[in-house]
This record gives C-alpha cells, sequence and structure tokens, in this order.
C-alpha cells in the first residue's frame, strides 16, 4: 500500500491549490506539449516494444496520454499528480480501465519503491520545477532515478532546449545516459524537445548526442 501526499512540501507552479481551482473551472482533457500520437514510436523503444512495462506517469494532470497508452496495450501505468481535483476527474473518468491507478502524491517525495519502473513520463514536469530552482529540479531527479530500473528510461518531453536543460540531467548522481530528439513544429504543436534518460548501472557515461 502506498502512502499518499495530499500537498507539497515545497511550493511549486503556485502549489495544489493553484492546480485544484484551475481543474475544478476546466474539466475538460488538456494536452502539454504532445500527445500520445507524437511520442508513440518513442515510448515503444523506451520500452522495447514490451507493453507489459511497468510506467510511471508524474505531473499526468488530465492529459489523454495514458488513457491512449493503455488502450493501446500499456495497462501497467500508475499517474501521478499533486491535485487532489485532477486525480479525483481522472479516477472516474478512467473507471473502465480498471489496471491503471491515480494516486495523489508529491513528485518531490515520492512513496513509492525503489527499482520499480521501466519507463517514467514527464511532460513538461520539470518545466514546472524550472519555474523554481536547481535545488528543487535536482530532488526530483533524485526521486525519479531511485524508483526506476536499472537499464530504464525516463522520457522528458520539455520546452526547454539543451542548453538550460542537459546540467539538469547529466549529474554524475544521476547515473543517467542523455539522448537528445528535436521535436519539430507541427500543425499543432511548437518546436519540443525530448530527453531520453536511460539510468546506467554504473556513473560513467557518454556525453549526451543530439538527434534529429
Amino acid at each position: 500500500m502506498f502512502t499518499l501526499r495530499a500537498t507539497s512540501t515545497v511550493p511549486y507552479g503556485d502549489g495544489p491549490e493553484y492546480w485544484d481551482m484551475r481543474y475544478k473551472a476546466d474539466p475538460e482533457p488538456f494536452e502539454w506539449l504532445r500527445g500520445y500520437a507524437d511520442l508513440k514510436s518513442w515510448i515503444r523503444e523506451a520500452t522495447d516494444h514490451n507493453t507489459s512495462a511497468d510506467v510511471l506517469h508524474l505531473g499526468c494532470g488530465n492529459s489523454l496520454l495514458p488513457e491512449d497508452m493503455y488502450d493501446d496495450g500499456y495497462q501497467n501505468i500508475i499517474n501521478v499528480d499533486n491535485s487532489e481535483v485532477a486525480i479525483s476527474q481522472m479516477m472516474a473518468r478512467n473507471m473502465k480501465r480498471p489496471r491503471m491507478l491515480w494516486l495523489q502524491m508529491d513528485a518531490l517525495d515520492l512513496s513509492l519503491p525503489d527499482n520499480a519502473f521501466d519507463l517514467v513520463l514527464d511532460k513538461s514536469l520539470i518545466d514546472t520545477f524550472a519555474c523554481s530552482d536547481a535545488e528543487i529540479i535536482m530532488i526530483y531527479l533524485l526521486q525519479v532515478s531511485r524508483v526506476l530500473r536499472t537499464g530504464g528510461r525516463l522520457l522528458v518531453i520539455s520546452y526547454g532546449a539543451p542548453d538550460t536543460r542537459l546540467e539538469f540531467l547529466t549529474p554524475s548522481l544521476l547515473s543517467f545516459e542523455v539522448q537528445v530528439v528535436e521535436l519539430p513544429p507541427n500543425e499543432t504543436s511548437k518546436m519540443h524537445y525530448l530527453y531520453i534518460c536511460k539510468k546506467m548501472a554504473s556513473q560513467k557515461k557518454p556525453p549526451a548526442s543530439t538527434a534529429h
């Protein structure tokens, strides 16, 4: 049984109260940055095409991403958000997807087991933390590294270009091997960046590469 955290210990993104008010006022699904159609091939590759992979979706909000993943075969998904309203709405909306879990929890203090996940998804949550300070980002990424299995991957979809994000993702303490993919603009999205962070067994790793 997981221990749920009702509020954040460190304020960020104007705190849970701000997000509760937002989701009460506008409960319709909102997709930060990219949806599953744009990310499917990368998610498939990151999980070695194993739809039984254990997935953690942080800062889930009311995104359609986990629903689309579930319907595509990824049913071992735990979704986390610090907004009680968002989690309640998503639980009600996904009663027909019983294997997917929804937890109100602080991403800076995850009450989840070590080495539990093959894939962690972050769609612009790191961008929210970037509005605070570097210490908060490091606390967050250490939590992610803790719950991620060796060989597992963190996928970060971000507004932030490599010169603003790689300094956080590449310190030796995290043991991430990082690849950067540019997601070009399309009819619905601006330019975004995908950071594929593979958790290595040792702290030795090559420098980040850039793919187009």
